[in-house]
C-alpha cells in the first residue's frame, strides 16, 4: 500500500513539473513575441484623384461704388455685419437734393394744371373748328398752346425723375444679401463718383479658379464633384463641383482654367484661404485595399540582355499573420491613392496584414496582435 502511494505521488509531481514547464514556455513565447497592429483585408473601393492647389474667394463678391460726388453723411454698417438685399449701408449728404425733389414736384403739379387747361381749351376749339365756328388761326393757336403745355409736362416729369434719381443715388444700398467685407470711407469724407464705398460678399458659397495642365485636361469636365481640404481647417472637408471649363489652352502656361463652386456649409471659409482640390479621376471597386504603411519595398537593378541598359525593378512585400506567425508575401500593387494601395495579387480576403511593426518583424517570427 505504501509503495502504491509513493508511486502516485511521483506521478503527480512529474505532472506538476510538466505543467509548470509548459506555462513557462508560453510566457516565454509571449515575451519574445513582437507586438503588431493588423488590418483585416476586405473588399473596398479606392479613388484616384487629380490634385490641384489654389485660393478661394466668395462666389458673389461686389464692391459698391458712389454714383455721385458728395460727402458721406452716414455710415450704417461695419465690416462683419450681415446685410439684406437693398439694405441701406450709407448715405451721402442730400439735403439740397431733397429740396430739388420738392421743387420738381411742385413744378410738376403746376405744369399738370396748365396742361389740363391747355388740353380743355384745345378740345373746345377743335369742336368749334369742326363746326366752322372758329378760324383756322384760332385752331392752330390752341393746338400750338396744347403742344407747348404737353412738352412742358414731359420736361417737368423728366426733371422730377432726374431729381429723384439723384436723391436715390445718394443712398447707397447692398446689391444682395451677404456680409460686409470692408468699408472704404469715413464719415464726412468727400467722395467722387465711382469711388469705392464698401465690399459685400455672399459667404454661403465660395469659388476658386484653378489651372489644369494640358496632360490632365482629359480628366476635367463641367459638373464633376470636387473634394476640398483647407490646411488651416484640417478637420473639415468641403464639397464642391466644377461649374465651368475653359475651351482653350493658354499657349504660354500650357494650362486651362476651370472654376469650382464650393459649399460653405459652416461659414468658416474666407476669401483668400489656400485650398487643396481633389478631382476624382479613377475609381476601383470590390478590390483588396490596404493602408500604404503595410507595404515594404525593395529595389533591384538588372541589366537588360537585349539593350544592355540598366533597369530598375521595384518589388513590394508585406507581412500577414498566420497562427500568430509573421509570413512575408510578395505582392503586386495597383492604384495607390490617399495613403491606400490596391493589391492585385499576393494576398487574399480576410487575411490579417501587419500595418504597425512590419519594419521590425522578420519571417516566421512570432507576433502578438494588439489593438
Amino acid at each position: 500500500m505504501n509503495n502504491i502511494l509513493k508511486y502516485l505521488s511521483l506521478i503527480l509531481s512529474i505532472l506538476l513539473l510538466t505543467l509548470n514547464g509548459c506555462g513557462s514556455d508560453d510566457e516565454e513565447q509571449k515575451e519574445n513575441s513582437i507586438p503588431v497592429k493588423v488590418y483585416e483585408v476586405h473588399p473596398e473601393s479606392l479613388k484616384e484623384y487629380l490634385n490641384i492647389t489654389g485660393t478661394i474667394s466668395a462666389s458673389n463678391d461686389q464692391i459698391v461704388y458712389s454714383k455721385i460726388s458728395e460727402r458721406i453723411d452716414q455710415i450704417l454698417v461695419k465690416p462683419g455685419d450681415y446685410v439684406k438685399a437693398n439694405q441701406i449701408i450709407a448715405r451721402q449728404y442730400n439735403a439740397l437734393m431733397s429740396q430739388s425733389v420738392d421743387v420738381a414736384k411742385a413744378n410738376l403739379k403746376n405744369t399738370e394744371a396748365q396742361f389740363e387747361l391747355a388740353q380743355q381749351n384745345f378740345n373746345r376749339i377743335q369742336r368749334l373748328f369742326e363746326q366752322k365756328a372758329v378760324s383756322t388761326q384760332q385752331f392752330e393757336q390752341a393746338s400750338s398752346q396744347f403742344k407747348v403745355a404737353n412738352s412742358a409736362l414731359e420736361a417737368a416729369r423728366a426733371q422730377l425723375e432726374q431729381a429723384i434719381e439723384q436723391l436715390e443715388n445718394s443712398i447707397i444700398k447692398a446689391p444682395f444679401s451677404g456680409v460686409v467685407a470692408a468699408v472704404y470711407v469715413e464719415l464726412n469724407q468727400m467722395v467722387a463718383a465711382g469711388q469705392p464705398i464698401a465690399q459685400i460678399i455672399d459667404p454661403s458659397s465660395m469659388k476658386s479658379k484653378l489651372k489644369v495642365v494640358s496632360k490632365d485636361i482629359k480628366y476635367v469636365k463641367k459638373g464633376l464633384p470636387v473634394e476640398i481640404v483647407i490646411p488651416s481647417i484640417p478637420d473639415k472637408k468641403y464639397a464642391g463641383k466644377i461649374i465651368s471649363v475653359d475651351q482653350a489652352v493658354d499657349p504660354l502656361s500650357k494650362s486651362m482654367e476651370i472654376e469650382v463652386l464650393i459649399t460653405n456649409s459652416d461659414n468658416n471659409l474666407k476669401s483668400g484661404l489656400y485650398g487643396e482640390f481633389k478631382i476624382p479621376v479613377t475609381e476601383i471597386t470590390n478590390s483588396i485595399i490596404v493602408p500604404e504603411t503595410a507595404l515594404l519595398s525593395q529595389t533591384e537593378v538588372k541589366i537588360n540582355k537585349q539593350t544592355g541598359m540598366q533597369e530598375t525593378i521595384k518589388k513590394y512585400f508585406l507581412f500577414v499573420v498566420e497562427n500568430d506567425i509573421a509570413k512575408i508575401r510578395e505582392v503586386n500593387v495597383g492604384l495607390v491613392s490617399n495613403a491606400r494601395a490596391q493589391i492585385t495579387s499576393g494576398i487574399n480576403l480576410n487575411e490579417k496584414v501587419i500595418i504597425v511593426g512590419n519594419n521590425v518583424v522578420r519571417e516566421d517570427q512570432r507576433v502578438q496582435i494588439i489593438d
